[in-house]
């Protein structure tokens, strides 16, 4: 399927995080629905600074010719297989812009409804564990 509007990535930047912190939470909280909001967003938030700062690699995809525009974004870790959270904007959904953002990626550590189904289709291994540390 061809995009509508073409895409390239670029690494994330600082200006990038409020939407990936705002997208992460919002889209991640459905998935824990027996925790507390509060426990959640505190957690949740504390989680994601650390996996930032420890991946380092956030990879952003937009409109070419216009990187201020998210269209989607995957935070991966260093190991070459692990992808913790991928996010596609709802207008560029079903447009395999997921499957462009994590490609090579063997290994998931966060799961949503819609996470499932891109881990049902690329045959994803989920490892929540992996987020113990060592």
């Amino acid at each position: 399927m061809s995009d509508l509007v073409p895409t390239e990535c670029r690494p994330g930047i600082q200006a990038d995080l409020p939407y990936v912190f705002n997208s992460w939470l919002k889209g991640y909280r459905s998935a824990q629905p027996e925790m507390r909001s509060e426990d959640f967003f505190a957690l949740q938030h504390k989680r994601i600074t650390a996996l930032l700062r420890k991946s380092g690699h956030l990879r952003i995809m937009h409109p070419v010719g216009a990187p201020a525009v998210i269209a989607g974004w995957a935070c991966l870790d260093l190991a070459p297989s692990v992808v913790h959270y991928v996010h596609v904007r709802g207008e560029y959904r079903r447009k395999h812009f997921a499957l462009r953002l994590i490609h090579g990626r063997s290994v998931c550590t966060h799961m949503t409804p819609d996470g499932l189904v891109l881990k049902r289709q690329l045959g994803l291994r989920y490892m929540p564990h992996l987020l113990d540390g060592p």
